[in-house]
């Protein structure tokens, strides 16, 4: 596995464990389909993740009794690793405030190098 992938995977691996730990379902949407309907399967969204060049993992929360998409988080593989987060929506900057950091910790990792 390329230090790029090992990159990607550990700041996926925070970004489920930060959203789920914020009581969100994720959903994976590999731009043509839902690969994985809304889980707290920190397992079972990282293997569905991965499939593509780019993924959306959209928070999942319950919404006047419904289950809801309430954010996403966009991730682009493939660039330098520490910025696979391409974007997400602000409101759940809060909950990833942790991978945010790592991912900035690991760009002046890589600076460095």
């Amino acid at each position: 596995m390329s230090q790029v992938r090992k990159t990607e995977k550990k700041i996926a691996i925070s970004t489920t464990s930060d959203l789920i730990a914020a009581d969100y379902k994720i959903a994976v949407f590999d731009g043509e389909e839902i690969s994985l309907e809304a889980s707290d399967n920190a397992e079972a969204i990282l293997a569905a993740m991965f499939a593509t060049d780019e993924e959306y993992l959209y928070a999942m929360a319950h919404v006047d009794g419904e289950l809801q998409r309430v954010g996403w988080v966009r991730f682009i593989y493939g660039n330098n690793g520490f910025d696979v987060i391409n974007d997400c929506t602000t409101n759940l900057e809060g909950a990833l405030t942790d991978t945010l950091a790592l991912a900035e910790r690991l760009e002046l990792q890589h600076r460095k190098e």
